[in-house]
C-alpha cells in the first residue's frame, strides 16, 4: 500500500512539473491608460496631452500596440516568436526589435539611436496581480546614462 501511494504521488508530481515550469504567456489585449501616480516621472511621464493611452491587440503570433499621440495614432507590431520586427522609430527612421516570452512576461529588445548616441533597450511587459500592465524599460548607454523606467497602465 505504501509503495503504491509513493508511486502515485511521484507520478502526479512528474505530470505537474511541466505545467508549473511552462507559465502561460499573458494576454495584454485591451485599452490601457497610464496610471500617472504609479509610473516613474522620467521626462514628466506624460506627453503634451496627458497620460499615455494604448490599445493592444494580441494573437498567438503578434502583439499590436496603437498609441494615441499628438500626431495621430502610432502603430507598432511585434512578432512573438523571437524573429525580427521592423517598426517606425521616429524622425523617419526604423527600429528592428525582437520579442520573446520569458514565462508570462514579454521581453522586447532593440537598439535606438538618438543623435550621436546609441542605446540598448530592453522592454519587459507583465500583468500584475492587481490587474495592471507593467512596462519596465531598461536603457543602457543613452544620453542620460543607464536608466530604468517603470510605466503602469490600468484598463480603461
Amino acid at each position: 500500500m505504501t509503495r503504491r501511494f509513493v508511486f502515485v504521488a511521484l507520478l502526479a508530481a512528474a505530470l505537474a512539473l511541466p505545467a508549473l515550469a511552462g507559465a502561460q504567456p499573458a494576454n495584454f489585449s485591451g485599452k490601457w491608460i497610464q496610471d500617472m501616480e504609479k509610473s516613474d516621472p522620467m521626462g514628466g511621464g506624460r506627453g503634451p496631452a496627458g497620460p499615455q493611452t494604448v490599445t493592444i491587440t494580441q494573437t498567438a503570433t503578434e502583439l499590436t500596440l496603437e498609441r494615441e499621440t499628438p500626431n495621430g495614432v502610432m502603430k507598432t507590431v511585434y512578432k512573438l516568436d523571437g524573429s525580427p520586427s521592423v517598426n517606425p522609430g521616429g524622425r523617419g527612421g526604423e527600429i528592428t526589435s525582437t520579442s520573446a516570452w520569458e514565462g508570462s512576461k514579454l521581453v522586447t529588445k532593440y537598439t535606438r539611436t538618438m543623435g550621436q548616441n546609441s542605446m540598448e533597450v530592453v522592454e519587459t511587459r507583465s500583468l500584475e496581480a492587481d490587474g495592471t500592465l507593467l512596462l519596465v524599460m531598461a536603457m543602457k548607454g543613452g544620453p542620460m546614462g543607464d536608466t530604468t523606467r517603470k510605466t503602469v497602465f490600468k484598463k480603461s
